[in-house]
């Protein structure tokens, strides 16, 4: 069963889960989402997760996205082909540009390159660790992992003021 769940389009090890959503200050409802085991939406994302946290990691991927920068598909606005074309940058994406830019300063390149693969890419924990490790020496296990990227997203929630 699992091999042909494999080869469904789309599969990709995701489980799904059900949070309460707010809608208005006073309706909510639960919605469905799908995240792999791991990853930073498995683990914040869910109603037992810590919301600055979670915030803060979202607020970074969003920044990537908006900067263009977050996959090699992203949108490349300063291509001057097709006319009547951007004639330079928008200013949102100079502006989050300029914000990631200031995250990579005060927070260290480390920590950044853990924090977007984590929250931008979406690799689970287990994968960054064997990203980061330096066999034979220095294998960093995915316990470590974890508690490496809590530290590096409070550093980022305290740098966006989420906390």
């Amino acid at each position: 069963m699992k091999k042909r769940a494999a080869n469904k389009p789309g599969f990709d090890g995701a489980k799904p889960f059900k949070i309460r959503t707010k809608i208005s200050s006073v309706r909510s409802e639960t919605r469905t989402m799908r995240a792999i085991p791991g990853s930073f939406e498995w683990k914040y994302g869910r109603a037992s997760a810590n919301l600055a946290l979670y915030h803060a990691g979202s607020h970074y991927a969003v920044l990537w996205e908006r900067a263009g920068t977050a996959d090699a598909k992203s949108p490349n606005f300063e291509s001057t082909g097709g006319g009547g074309g951007w004639k330079g940058m928008p200013d949102g994406r100079c502006a989050a540009l300029d914000d990631i830019s200031l995250a990579v300063r005060e927070l260290g390149k480390l920590v950044t390159v853990r924090l977007t693969d984590y929250c931008v890419r979406g690799m689970t924990v287990a994968q960054i660790a064997k990203k980061h490790s330096m066999p034979p020496k220095h294998v960093i296990s995915e316990r470590e992992m974890g508690h490496i990227l809590g530290m590096d997203l409070r550093a980022c929630a305290l740098h966006f003021n989420f906390i």
